[in-house]
């Protein structure tokens, strides 16, 4: 009996070493899979060794959170992998962004007036005219976008990253994640909020599984424990419009198109109830007309909305005839006109609701 006990004994130590032995050669795999997966995932920065001077990290004009954070962020991981990069702005910011940078303990990145000859790489756009001055005479060498295809092209291969979830932000998240790198606490906050800008605080339909982990790996790098007075921060800031004309005002998130052959701009408003929003209704049609000689622009839109407890509901403001009735072709079935804006319930996303339609529109108006 002793003997089958100590037997017994030999078998089960012999079957728990080779359980543990095991258990380290799949640990031991993983890390090597994982090294190996961030190794290949590098890669696609390899062509930037071969770049002489300074890359310069930039969004579209008249620049978003999205676009701030996601530029402030970008460069910072290409630094720490060893490249010269540096972000820049088309422009200056809004008050959320401000408070962003605030919170963040950073300063506004420097604006450039001209990308010719430089080294640029693109996030949250990807079209022309959106983009800097100058940047069809530059090296385009990446782009990182949300949206959808546009006009950059370029003759040299370069890094493309541009995928359907609800902010640049979180490609750039995802970015340092496949490179093996955690963003510090400053890149951490600008990250987080960009991505709660861009998603409406992930109530957004445009928020997807990706943009929720980003915002909880990031605040807890941030060291922001309460996420919704984060947010609500940044909307109060957003909504604050004080000491800025209504040019101004227009022009905070504003972005330009080219589509069908016709040049329009498009841009968003938040405000905190109605009766502001038709104060504000007012005042741009006037802005918008005055200001299409100075853009260049067939047409303009203003996307006034307010979102507030249980109200959700977008004003679409033309700035003249020819806008009234690309509104009409593109909404009339589907929202309230009142003679100076079309009412749109609930709240309509500029990239998923409102220009999928007017694109429609003018590339049908085109094959007539």
């Amino acid at each position: 009996m002793v003997l089958l006990i100590c037997f017994l004994i030999i078998l089960a130590s012999d079957g728990i070493a080779k359980f543990f032995l095991g258990k380290a050669t799949e640990t031991k795999h993983y890390f090597e899979e994982k090294e190996l997966n961030i190794l290949m995932n590098r890669s696609d920065l390899d062509g930037l060794k071969k770049i002489e001077g300074t890359i310069y990290v930039t969004g579209h004009k008249h620049p978003d959170s999205d676009t701030v954070g996601s530029c402030i962020a970008y460069a910072a991981l290409l630094r720490k992998l060893g490249y010269n990069a540096v972000p820049v702005l088309l422009g200056p910011i809004n008050n959320e962004s401000a408070f962003i940078l605030e919170a963040a303990g950073l300063n506004m990145p420097e604006i450039m007036d001209d990308a010719s000859g430089l080294n640029i790489f693109l996030v949250d756009h990807c079209e022309y005219i959106q983009s800097a001055k100058g940047i069809k005479n530059a090296n385009i060498i990446g782009i990182i976008d949300h949206h959808g295809d546009r006009s950059v092209t370029t003759a040299n291969p370069l890094i493309y990253d541009a995928r359907p979830i609800g902010s640049a932000a979180t490609i750039v998240w995802l970015r340092y994640r496949n490179y093996g790198i955690e963003p510090d606490r400053q890149n951490a906050i600008v990250l987080m909020g960009a991505i709660l800008s861009d998603t409406k605080n992930l109530h957004s339909k445009t928020a997807t599984f990706a943009d929720r982990e980003a915002i909880k790996v990031l605040s807890k790098l941030g060291g922001i424990s309460d996420v919704d007075a984060f947010y609500q921060e940044m909307h109060k800031r957003l909504l604050s419009y004080e000491g800025k004309s209504d040019e101004e005002i227009f022009f905070t998130d504003y972005k330009e198109y080219e589509i069908g052959g016709k040049k329009f701009a498009v841009g968003n408003i938040r405000t905190h109830d109605e009766e502001s929003a038709k104060d504000l209704i007012r005042r741009m049609r006037t802005t918008m007309l005055q200001t299409l000689p100075s853009t260049g622009m067939d047409m303009s839109f203003a996307l006034i909305s307010v979102i507030e407890d249980d109200v959700s509901v977008t004003y679409l403001v033309p700035s003249h005839d020819v806008a009234e009735e690309i509104l009409k072709i593109a909404f009339g079935e589907k929202a309230t006109f009142d003679g100076k804006s079309y009412k749109l319930e609930p709240y309509a996303s500029r990239k998923t609701t409102f220009l999928p339609a007017i694109t429609d529109v003018l590339k049908s108006q085109q094959k007539e």
